[in-house]
């Protein structure tokens, strides 16, 4: 019979083309994010609950990247916050990550609803990924790669249930943490598709994933990712090793030498070879951003945290219960009332736990044994200091050490139960009565009795009985309605029941915990102050005493601000200093450049050198700080010393004033030239100083003096600063332990300039550039191979 006419798309005539249920499913996840975060898709109200990161860090720090890029300026460095810091090089930043890019070039002035948006898409991103990977997972290997089930019910499951899960409720304001997460899916199933048909293009897609995952900027949910990909590369070695018996290999093959055959170990280190492979294109892509955030970790206080801080934010024991409801100790900011700090617990909805129960775990290459594993190993991990897994990663783990909140590996958890829960439904119709009636039960038992079990033993209990008793009846109903569909309706109709019981409860339970009422943007909104500080001559800068005034606002609204938000990030010295300048209008706190400080209505941030100048806003004021010193200074007596110890020490003697004074860290670079006693301050002659340029990675400076000195800025010390005297290279010098200084060894005229040049940008850059043209080649030569046959 001679086939009919078919459609450019490869449908016939009259049909959907093939892709089209993948596209409506697609859409259906969609409009379930649109639904769950329905307070920014109606402009209702906003997300998350108190504004969080995403307000207070992430906004103004996408905000001032976005300005930068709009101006033509690539902004290695940050001198809104913190008297400087580097930009690039800290991960949390995302300034590469595509995403991030084209909504900065998109929108110049970057407003909040576009970074809600972006939770909203990275949320959509998590689901669509868990959808496609279970396609590729349920897709039978021996089939061509666009071959796959028509059944959409089980990757649907395992999309809501992950995209939906307690690390994406709880971190609705850490949109780098969210982004990260978002990719785990589908750098999975690239690599699963590269194990089964054996292909390295499936590899380096893997990577291109985890390195878009690590462009995102978090440095721990990237590890995560990492390991869950890492895992699974030595699972499947050792699977083929050990339990699966090679196809086709003749008894008497040459190099045959039974169990550690060439042929047998060859197919395992073919799968770590894939491995690796994934991991060098993730690394080369993310590069950009890696190499400098590796240097900066070695001078923020992240260098090496102790066990104990490391631990900080472990999951508890009880808080296990959340698994089985996430109402037990109450959700979200507001409904949290268990006497540990509040983290996230993992839940993925109860008929998740159901299906995952019913997942065959002797099936499809060891997969739903892994996946089991890995949730094991999620779990265990995320109890951190309750339990000894926890410490063994940190002991021996590189990196392992600058990481804290152990719950957050909960997301592997999350990730393998949404995963088995499909593979659980895939087979819904071919599991017994018996088994499902006996998974329902233990289920239900085993979470109702440690749910009643973790509440009794929680002080504070009696007084929220409600939250037991509303947690539990919920799940009880859910999972008595999941179980009936499955045993009482036809395959369809009960799999497609499923999945809306599963929206149901995870949308009911979760939308609702990080909605906030009021604008939180509204520590942004003093225009009138803005006008008024950017209109006095700068280089100069703030400080912040005002609940009124956001912590970062400075990043967003173009001024520069001593201090900023809490960031595990800042660079370590900085921080000491700034932390140990007494009160406000110490000598050392007048270096800093200080020239205003805002504070709260009728609040007098300090002393009567602190002069109100402007109190037109209604909610602050801003005061004069008559004392504070200039940016830069030559200074005719100098103290040299080894080591910030030592440093530390000298600033802090009796009497110390960096106004004139300045002490040198001989460990920096080269040692100073010469210690100045001050005999040159006295030497009769002109003396002036002055910027002809400043940008926040290059500034120049015209300098005038009768005898040599030190040239001392307030700008904060940090390797990839060069410098340059009447265009001669000269060495920077660590000074008053925190900051730089150059040393002008002649009396007379010099042109002094400055720039931010780190090396480690510029390898990084270039590893970037290698692996995408590395990556655009092979592409283009399958392109040809595949056109020319």
């Amino acid at each position: 019979m001679t086939p009919g006419p078919r459609s450019h798309s490869g449908a016939a005539p009259g049909r959907w083309p093939s892709w089209a249920p993948d596209a409506l499913a697609l859409a259906l996840l969609a409009l379930l994010a649109l639904v769950f975060f329905w307070p920014v898709t109606f402009n209702l109200g906003w997300i998350p609950h108190g504004g969080g990161d995403l307000v207070s860090f992430l906004w103004p720090t996408y905000s001032y990247a976005a300005a930068a890029l709009h101006a033509g300026r690539l902004p290695l460095w940050d001198q809104a916050l913190y008297s400087g810091a580097p930009l690039a090089a800290d991960n949390q930043s995302g300034l590469f990550y595509p995403v991030n890019l084209l909504v900065f070039l998109a929108w110049p002035s970057l407003p909040y609803q576009a970074i809600e948006w972006l939770v909203v898409f990275h949320v959509w991103l998590a689901g669509a990924g868990m959808f496609l990977m279970m396609r590729a997972v349920l897709s039978p290997s021996s089939r061509p790669a666009r071959a796959i089930s028509n059944d959409l019910a089980a990757p649907l499951v395992a999309a809501v249930a992950y995209m939906f899960s307690d690390i994406f409720v709880t971190h609705v304001g850490n949109l780098n943490i969210v982004a990260v997460s978002a990719w785990l899916p589908l750098a999975f199933a690239a690599l699963h598709l590269s194990f089964t048909r054996d292909a390295a293009r499936w590899a380096a897609l893997a990577g291109v994933a985890l390195g878009l995952a690590t462009l995102a900027g978090h440095a721990q949910m990237t590890l995560i990712v990492a390991a869950a990909l890492g895992l699974y590369g030595a699972w499947q070695s050792i699977w083929l090793l050990v339990w699966h018996r090679p196809v086709s290999i003749p008894a008497r093959a040459a190099g045959s030498r039974g169990w550690l055959s060439r042929q047998r170990l060859g197919r395992p280190l073919h799968i770590l070879a894939l491995t690796a492979l994934a991991f060098m294109v993730a690394l080369g892509l993310s590069a950009i951003a890696v190499i400098p955030a590796a240097e900066m970790a070695a001078y923020t206080a992240r260098a090496r945290l102790d066990y104990a801080a490391a631990a900080e934010y472990s999951l508890p024991w009880a808080g296990l219960a959340g698994l089985f409801s996430p109402l037990i100790f109450g959700r979200g900011a507001v409904g949290f009332w268990a006497p540990w700090a509040r983290v996230e617990t993992g839940y993925a909805g109860v008929l998740t736990l159901l299906l995952a129960a019913l997942a065959p775990f002797r099936a499809r290459r060891g997969l739903p044994l892994f996946l089991a594993g890995l949730a094991a190993f999620g779990l265990l991990a995320a109890l951190g200091q309750n339990a000894p897994l926890h410490r063994l990663l940190y002991d021996v783990v590189p990196g392992f050490a600058q990481l804290r909140v152990p719950a957050r590996f909960v997301l592997l958890t999350d990730f393998s139960l949404a995963a088995l829960a499909g593979l659980g439904l895939s087979r819904l119709a071919e599991v017994p009565r018996r088994r499902l009636i006996g998974a329902g039960l233990v289920v239900m038992a085993l979470g109702v009795g440690a749910a009643w079990a973790a509440f009794d033993g929680t002080p504070g209990h009696a007084e929220h009985i409600s939250s037991l008793v509303a947690g539990l009846a919920i799940s009880a109903a859910l999972l008595l309605a999941g179980l009936g569909l499955a045993l009482w309706a036809r395959p369809r109709v009960a799999a497609a029941g499923i999945v809306v019981l599963l929206a149901i409860d995870l949308i009911g339970q979760g939308a609702a915990v990080e909605v906030e009422r009021s604008d939180p943007t509204q520590g942004f909104n003093h225009p009138a102050v803005v006008a008024y500080l950017l209109a006095n001559a700068g280089p100069t800068r703030i400080d912040n005493a005002a609940a009124a005034w956001s912590p970062d606002a400075a990043a967003r609204l173009g001024l520069e601000d001593i201090g900023g938000i809490s960031n595990p990030l800042a660079l370590a010295a900085y921080q000491t200093y700034a932390g140990a300048v007494g009160a406000r209008g110490t000598p050392l706190y007048n270096f800093l450049n200080v020239q205003y400080v805002l504070a709260d209505k009728r609040h007098p941030p300090g002393d009567s050198s602190f002069v109100p100048v402007y109190d037109q806003d209604p909610s602050l004021d801003v005061y004069l700080n008559t004392n504070a010193q200039p940016r830069i200074r030559l200074v005719y007596q100098a103290q040299p010393v080894s080591g910030g110890e030592a440093a530390f020490g000298a600033i802090h003697v009796p009497g110390f004033d960096p106004a004139t004074d300045a002490v040198l860290d001989t460990t920096s670079g080269a040692p100073p030239p010469v210690a100045l006693d001050g005999q040159g301050a006295r030497v009769p002659g002109a003396r002036n100083l002055f910027y002809t340029a400043y940008a926040p990675e290059a500034y120049t400076i015209v300098a005038t003096s009768a005898a040599p000195a030190y040239l001392v800025y307030s700008e904060v010390w940090y390797p990839g600063w060069r410098a340059w005297i009447d265009g001669v290279e000269v060495p920077i010098y660590r000074a008053d332990f925190a900051f730089r200084a150059v040393y002008l060894s002649t009396p007379g005229q010099h042109t002094v300039i400055m720039r931010f040049e780190p090396i480690t940008w510029k390898v990084g850059l270039a590893l970037t550039l290698a692996t995408l043209a590395a990556l655009a080649g092979w592409g283009a030569f399958a392109a040809r191979r595949r056109w020319r046959r």
